[in-house]
């Protein structure tokens, strides 16, 4: 039998028991990786029994032969290994929740790691006496976290989203930023032993730096740049689901070798940035089905990749574990220490900083705890360790002491802080129901039951009347009504109105998530909407109404992006960015609209028999409240682009059209009406107005200046030449809803003619709406008084304005425009005067 066969036998063997181990560690509600490190040791001792005694096992012991050969080396397990599993972690975060939480994943995976690197590297000198370097490597090894134990947690309590994404964020970048620490104090302990030490590694703290900071921004520079070109070949590869994941199989191990081996900067870090890449541009330029099976692909890769790590480490563990000395001992001992005293800084004490200025929502002091105890270590932990005790540059005892450290501190994590994370949750009180809890199960239990009943008399009577015209007893048909809850469940109305808005905000994410179903709803659109829904509903469990009020106040404003993009319009004249923003807002107000209208059919529905009919109404005018501001604001947009909804609803409802088209094709097919050739055919032409209709209609923002200066009425009469001569004296200007155009008191350098869209005059009591084709402003351009209005955009208003000193250029030469100004602002004055007078 040769090597190959062996190890291919003892692969199967492997990936047989650590699959077996799955329904295993879900039914004893312990980590995978628990039970994976138990089975590793066991394997190891076991093997190590059987060489010792010589014992034939047959196909079983021929499987530990292939095991023994297995072990590859540790040069192998960085580049073999850590790839997949950063990548994997990169390409299931969602990032638009993550940068939600930027600035509390930032804290946590940057700082954290720092303070944890110094907090082991303090405490294992002081206990051990080892090397300050060496002890800074331990450091960087332990400072990587596992959270699948902690985000688990998270899930079955219920904890808000954010939390989870958190803890997902920070383990994925205190990955990126450990391991670039690892490499940097493995040069220095590798130019240290070298014969000429300063053509190794810069001297100095800021030479360090330096390269840390290069090799950290150059691997980001690199991930992006291949991820987007990858993104750019993605699409056009079909419906190959094998084609697309071995691009990115491909991408992930190429950005880890470009990086590392030819520009010699963080291949770790690109490798983390090229998954984020994907994971923010994949769900729009990949059908949802096929992004789904790219994210099952590697979960599988990261399922082998990290149960054959921890297997293997484990085995190699048990070999030595009876030879261990007091020393690793106590630095397990001081590792432990260190590192959970630097997360509880971190965490009890960093992070409330955030809270203070509101950078971070405030987090529950239980789930702090949670967050500290949780910090368990895994396969990357393992890698790193490995590597380290595979370089033979480094003294031998220094490779033993980082690499049994490391093993036997995971190993602590999982045995002692895993096992043990139940009893911290049940000592925090959070594997117990809320009073809010109970009081809405035994309402929930009590209305089934009813529902139950009344149905089951349905029934009987139905069956009664069929064999004989039997009646039943209405006192026995189950027609009885709920029973109250005991005082102490009994909630008032705030806590109800509460549980309504909770059961409200989860509805809203479903119905975002069957309109995508449907294809209704683009990906990119679902994803934006599903992480909106994610935000509210936690927002809600921390504030009640006030948080739904406020969160509803907040989106209604501008965001960043929006402002960014409007402000190098104005600056700049560039219109893409603008026109892709307003364009998403339509869509997101049109969808926002439906939504809220079967939610206010959903709360009269169902939320009224669970909750009351107190609470009902309380809802249905929160559901209300929010809807007149939808609607406000689609109004605001649709004085602007008054065709622009119907383009979006005839989208939507081609999409449907093509959905359902599919669905009676594909039942043709089943039903052997049609072939298979007239069912491709009509596949095909499906297809092709699914790519047409895909493309979002065009949003003319209006801003052609000739255009726009035609639409005015004071222009209207100028030939071609002149209004070309006055287009290039104009300057485009889009205002906001509610903002502020003119000030009363403000100087008077400019007048504005309104393209598109409303505003008011408020001159005094007075006020005055001005609509496409006229002008204000225009008493500015002819004296030097201060002006006498305010004047504010009614919605989103496309303006053109003429500053002073160019039309004092355009009226030089052309009097009968002079005129035609003076004499329509003269009629203005007067008519002014009149109404003052009246």
């Amino acid at each position: 039998m040769t090597d190959t066969l062996y190890a291919l036998l003892a692969i199967a063997v492997v990936l047989t028991l650590v699959s077996v181990l799955v329904p295993l560690a879900e039914r004893f509600r312990l980590p995978h990786t628990v039970l994976l490190a138990i089975a590793g040791m066991g394997l190891g001792f076991f093997g190590s029994w059987v060489a010792s005694g010589g014992i034939k096992l047959g196909v079983l012991g021929d499987a530990f032969i292939g095991l023994d050969k297995l072990e590859v080396g540790s040069e192998f397990f960085l580049p073999l290994f850590l790839p997949p599993l950063l990548f994997t972690a990169g390409l299931t975060i969602d990032v638009r929740r993550l940068m939600d939480e930027v600035h509390a994943v930032l804290l946590l995976a940057i700082v954290a790691v720092l303070v944890c690197i110094a907090s082991v590297a303090g405490v294992v000198h002081l206990v051990t006496g080892m090397d300050i370097v060496v002890c800074l490597l331990l450091g960087a090894v332990v400072s990587t976290t596992d959270p699948a134990a902690v985000i688990g947690i998270f899930r079955d309590v219920g904890a808000p989203k954010r939390l989870s994404i958190l803890a997902e964020g920070e383990s994925l970048l205190n990955d990126a930023v450990a391991i670039a620490a690892f490499g940097l104090f493995m040069g220095i302990l590798v130019a240290r032993a070298s014969a000429d030490p300063s053509a190794a590694m810069p001297t100095g703290p800021t030479a360090a730096i330096g390269v840390f900071l290069r090799e950290f921004i150059g691997g980001l520079v690199l991930g992006f740049i291949m991820a987007r070109a990858a993104m750019m070949i993605l699409p056009r590869l079909g419906e190959s689901d094998a084609a697309i994941a071995s691009v990115t199989v491909s991408l992930c191990y190429l950005c880890f070798i470009f990086a590392d081996r030819y520009l010699h900067v963080s291949g770790v870090v690109a490798v983390v940035m090229a998954a984020l890449t994907v994971a923010a541009y994949g769900p729009t330029h990949l059908h949802p089905r096929q992004w789904s099976s790219l994210k099952q692909v590697w979960a599988q890769l990261e399922f082998w990749a990290n149960c054959l790590i921890f297997v293997l480490a484990s085995m190699l563990a048990a070999d030595v574990l009876l030879k261990i000395t007091w020393i690793y001992v106590w630095a397990v001992a001081a590792v432990a220490i260190g590192a959970f005293a630097a997360r509880a800084l971190v965490v009890f004490g960093m992070l409330p900083v955030l809270e203070t200025f509101k950078l971070v929502q405030p987090v529950n002091g239980q789930y702090k705890v949670i967050l500290v105890w949780g910090g368990l270590r895994g396969a990357v932990t393992i890698v790193l360790a490995m590597v380290a005790s595979g370089n033979q540059q480094i003294p031998e005892p220094v490779r033993d002491f980082i690499a049994l450290s490391a093993v036997l501190f995971v190993l602590f994590t999982l045995f002692v802080n895993a096992t043990t994370l139940g009893l911290v949750m049940h000592g925090l009180g959070l594997d117990k129901l809320s009073r809010l809890e109970l009081a809405l199960r035994d309402r929930v239990l009590a209305l089934s039951r009813v529902n139950a009943d009344r149905h089951l008399s349905q029934i009987m009577r139905q069956y009664n009347e069929r064999i004989g015209g039997l009646a039943v007893d209405p006192a026995s048909a189950g027609e009885a009504a709920v029973e109250p809850p005991p005082a102490e469940l009994a909630l008032d109305l705030d806590e109800r109105v509460k549980i309504g808005l909770v059961t409200l905000c989860t509805r809203e994410k479903e119905l975002y998530l069957e309109q995508f179903e449907q294809q209704i709803l683009s990906r990119r659109m679902v994803a934006v909407l599903a992480a909106r829904a994610d935000r509210l509903i936690d927002t809600v469990r921390d504030k009640g109404v006030q948080g739904y009020e406020e969160w509803v106040e907040e989106i209604a404003r501008p965001d960043i992006g929006f402002r960014l993009a409007l402000w190098l319009h104005r600056r700049a004249g560039f219109e893409r960015m603008l026109t892709e923003r307003l364009a998403d807002r339509f869509e997101i107000l049109m969808v926002s609209a439906s939504v809220l209208a079967e939610l206010a059919s959903f709360n009269a529905n169902s939320v009224a028999d669970l909750l009351g009919r107190e609470a009902e109404e309380s809802l249905a005018k929160v559901i209300e409240g929010r809807q007149s501001a939808v609607d406000g604001a689609l109004r605001a947009l649709s004085l602007q682009y008054p065709g622009y909804s119907e383009s979006v609803q005839n989208r939507q409802l081609e999409r449907a059209a093509i959905r359902f088209e599919s669905a009676e094709y594909t039942r043709r097919l089943r039903e052997g009406i049609i072939s298979r050739e007239v069912y491709n055919d009509l596949i095909e032409q499906l297809a092709e107005r699914r790519g047409a209709v895909s493309k979002r209609p065009p949003l003319d923002l209006g801003l052609e200046l000739q255009a726009m200066i035609g639409r005015v009425s004071l222009f209207a009469s100028l030939d071609q030449q002149t209004i070309v001569e006055v287009g290039k004296r104009l300057r485009a200007l889009v205002a906001l809803p509610g903002e502020k155009i003119v000030e009363a008191g403000g100087p008077s350098d400019s007048m504005y003619f309104v393209a598109a869209g409303e505003v008011t005059v408020h001159v005094r009591a007075i006020l005055v709406t001005l609509k496409e084709g006229d002008f204000f402003g225009e008493m500015g351009l002819l004296t030097s008084q201060p002006r006498n209005a305010d004047v504010v955009a009614n919605g989103y208003c496309h303006l053109l304005v003429l500053y002073k000193k160019d039309f004092e250029k355009i009226l030089a030469g052309r009097p009968d425009v002079r005129s035609a100004v003076e004499a329509v602002a003269a009629r203005r004055i007067a008519e002014n005067e009149a109404k003052a007078a009246s």
